[in-house]
């Protein structure tokens, strides 16, 4: 029995040190596949067509929901050139939100509203940006919203 409850604090301990180590960096999830990732929804404010930003004063301005995130998030990516990797394959803190759409709509959108600026878990599958129109690096075609549980909270997740 004492070498099993040794065994538990070790495992412990390296789980600790693991998450611990992994606070500051990247995390780097995969393409084509589901994931949850937990954060703040907050709802932003960027610029659209014609110049997405290059004149503000022509360009349309859009509003869009994100999740921060606390850790940098990343996919696999080969960027169009390799001196280009550092702008085409960046991380980032904040992803913007897409939301299904009628008739699929589940309500994601209306509950992504009432969660403003409140922690929550969002699942779905992540994606490099396609266009200027992302405003983030990365962005998630969203299939679940949940609010963070509160033990969760508590422990500073």
């Amino acid at each position: 029995m004492p070498t099993q409850a040794r065994r538990i604090k070790v495992a412990l301990v390296s789980l600790f040190c693991v998450v611990w180590k992994a606070g500051g960096q990247t995390v780097v999830e995969p393409v084509n596949r589901e994931v949850a990732l937990a954060g703040v929804i907050r709802e932003v404010h960027g610029y659209g067509p014609p110049g997405y930003g290059e004149n503000k004063k022509k360009d349309s301005s859009i509003t869009c929901w994100v999740l921060e995130l606390p850790t940098p998030v990343n996919v696999l990516c080969t960027p169009e050139k390799p001196e280009w990797a550092s702008v085409d394959c960046k991380a980032t803190k904040r992803l913007r939100l897409f939301f299904p759409t009628f008739p699929l709509d589940n309500g994601l959108e209306l509950k992504a509203k009432t969660m403003k600026g409140h922690k929550a878990i969002i699942s779905g599958v992540l994606h490099r940006q396609d266009t200027l129109g992302e405003i983030t690096p990365l962005y998630i075609d969203v299939t679940e919203l949940q609010p963070l549980p509160d033990h969760a909270r508590r422990n500073g997740l």
